[in-house]
């Protein structure tokens, strides 16, 4: 778990520069450290893509929300005239 927490860190960039500088040394040494890094960077890269996603999804719903219910109306049609400028 201490692993991953270094890797963690070492890949958010939160690690102080004699920290990384000893953590690059042991990326050259351990050639399974190297292949965790790789693996943890992958993973992060899934973890953002989906969050991005789900924000997406939300923003999506939010905007049928107030674009397409009849409640919401006027809001949307001053929104629609600020844009028309």
């Amino acid at each position: 778990m201490n692993n991953i927490k270094q890797v963690d860190d070492h890949l958010l960039g939160k690690t102080e520069p004699d920290e990384a500088l000893l953590f690059e040394a042991k990326l050259i040494l351990d050639p399974e450290l190297n292949d965790s890094v790789h693996w943890h960077k992958q993973t992060l890269s899934l973890v953002h893509q989906h969050g991005r996603e789900g924000l997406r999804q939300q923003i999506q719903a939010v905007h049928r929300q107030l674009f397409t219910m009849p409640q919401h109306n006027s809001f949307s049609q001053m929104i629609l005239r600020l844009f028309k400028r």
